[in-house]
C-alpha cells in the first residue's frame, strides 16, 4: 500500500481522536467556520454523520455551535476583557475552546461551569499543551469568580456599544435600528432576534394528515406541540436529525418555518390554479402551494441556478408533488403571462433570518 496514503490515514485518525466528543468537535467546526465561508449547518450535518454521539450529546452539539455564533459578540467582549493579551490573536484552538466552555458558563445552566472549564481545559492540554490548558484554566475561572461583575459599556453613556455586546449584534445594526425604530424597539428586537429557533414541520397533505404524522411522532417519542398560527405545523420540542427517519424520506412532512406558510396562505391558491413562484428553490413555498392546490393545476417554479433546482426536483419528487415545472432563468427575462397567483421570495439582506442563521449579519 502507498505510504504517503498510509500516513494520511494516520493524520486523519489522529486529528478524529483529537476532537472527540461533543466539545471537541464543536471546536473543529467553530475553527472551520473562522477561517471559511462554510455553511455552519452543512459542517454540523457531516460532523453528526460522522460521529457517534447519540440523540442527547448530538443535540448538545447543535446548541453549542449555534449558540456560540448567535451570542459570539458577548462572549468575545467577556473574554477580550479577561484575556492578557489580544484575544483575537489567540491560537484558535484555544479561542473556540474558550468560545465554547463560555457560551456554557453564560447560557446552560445545565452544564456545571467547573464541568465546561473541565472539559475545556482537558481538550487544551490534549492538542495544545500543559502552557495553553493553564492559561484556558485561568481565564474561565477567573471569570466565573466575577460573572456578576462583568462590565460593558454603560447604558446610559454608550447605548450603541452596549446594545452591541450584550446583545451581540454589530454596531452598524444597532445604529440603523436606533435611527428607524428608537431605542426601545430596537432592544425588542436584539431579545427576539438572540431566542432560540423553533423547530418546525410542515404535514404534507398530499400524503398524509396531521393527526397520522402526530401519532408517528408518538410511535419514536418524539415530544411536539401543534403549530402557534396554522394547523398544518407542527413544533418539536427538542432538536433531532429526522432527517434520517423514514417517514422525512417517504415525504410526509418538511422542516420549515411556520412563517414561511403566512404568504402561501395569503396567496389563497386553488386547485386548477396557474401559479408562478419567483426564486424558487429550495422549494418550501411550492410544497406548500402544492399541498394547497391539491397537486392540481400548475405551479412555475423560476430560479436562476440550476444547481438549486436540481435540490428544488429532488424535494419535490420526495414529497410527491407533480404539479410543478420549474425553469432555469432570470426572472427578468422570464416573459411567460396569464398566472392566477404570483409569489416572489426574492434575495434580500437576510437580516430577518438571524434567528435560525446566526452568521446571517457578519
Amino acid at each position: 500500500m502507498n505510504e504517503n496514503f498510509i500516513m494520511q490515514q494516520v493524520v486523519i485518525g489522529q486529528e478524529t481522536n483529537l476532537y472527540a466528543g461533543v466539545r471537541g468537535i464543536a471546536v473543529k467546526i467553530l475553527n472551520r467556520v473562522d477561517r471559511t465561508d462554510a455553511y455552519l449547518d452543512k459542517l454540523l450535518e457531516i460532523e453528526i454523520k460522522n460521529s457517534e454521539l447519540n440523540s442527547k450529546d448530538k443535540a448538545l452539539l447543535f446548541e453549542i455551535v449555534h449558540g456560540v455564533i448567535r451570542w459570539l459578540g458577548r462572549i468575545d467582549w467577556v473574554l477580550n476583557g479577561f484575556y492578557k493579551g489580544q484575544f483575537s490573536k489567540c491560537i484558535p484552538n484555544v479561542k473556540n475552546s474558550m468560545r465554547v466552555a463560555l457560551y456554557q458558563i453564560l447560557f446552560l445552566d445545565k452544564v456545571p461551569e467547573h464541568a465546561a472549564v473541565f472539559e475545556s481545559v482537558e481538550f487544551v492540554k490534549k492538542i495544545q499543551g500543559e502552557k495553553s490548558a493553564n492559561l484556558t484554566n485561568a481565564v474561565l475561572r477567573n471569570i466565573i469568580r466575577n460573572k456578576d461583575g462583568i462590565r460593558y459599556p454603560k447604558e446610559d453613556e454608550d447605548i450603541v456599544g452596549y446594545f452591541s455586546a450584550y446583545y451581540s449584534h454589530p454596531s452598524w445594526m444597532v445604529k440603523r435600528w436606533i435611527k428607524r425604530f428608537g431605542e426601545e424597539e430596537t432592544k425588542k428586537l436584539l431579545i427576539a432576534n438572540n431566542n432560540r429557533p423553533k423547530h418546525t414541520l410542515r404535514v404534507n397533505q398530499l400524503k398524509t394528515n396531521p393527526e397520522e404524522l402526530k401519532t408517528l411522532l408518538d410511535s419514536v417519542s418524539l415530544k411536539y406541540k401543534p403549530g402557534t398560527y396554522l394547523q398544518e405545523y407542527l413544533e418539536l420540542f427538542s432538536i433531532t436529525n429526522i432527517t434520517n427517519w423514514e417517514y422525512f424520506q417517504k415525504g410526509y412532512f418538511s422542516i420549515q418555518d411556520e412563517s414561511t406558510g403566512f404568504s402561501c396562505k395569503a396567496l389563497d391558491a386553488k386547485p386548477g390554479m396557474k401559479v408562478l413562484d419567483l426564486c424558487a428553490a429550495p422549494g418550501g413555498k411550492s410544497a406548500f402551494l402544492a399541498d394547497e392546490m391539491k397537486n392540481e393545476g400548475e405551479i412555475v417554479a423560476i430560479d436562476k441556478f440550476e444547481s438549486r433546482l436540481e435540490i428544488f426536483k429532488k424535494n419535490m419528487e420526495r414529497l410527491g408533488i407533480t404539479n410543478v415545472r420549474t425553469v432555469a432563468k432570470d426572472s427578468l427575462h422570464f416573459n411567460e403571462r396569464d398566472f392566477d397567483r404570483v409569489i416572489a421570495d426574492v434575495p434580500c439582506s437576510g437580516i430577518g433570518k438571524k434567528k435560525k442563521k446566526p452568521r446571517i449579519h457578519d
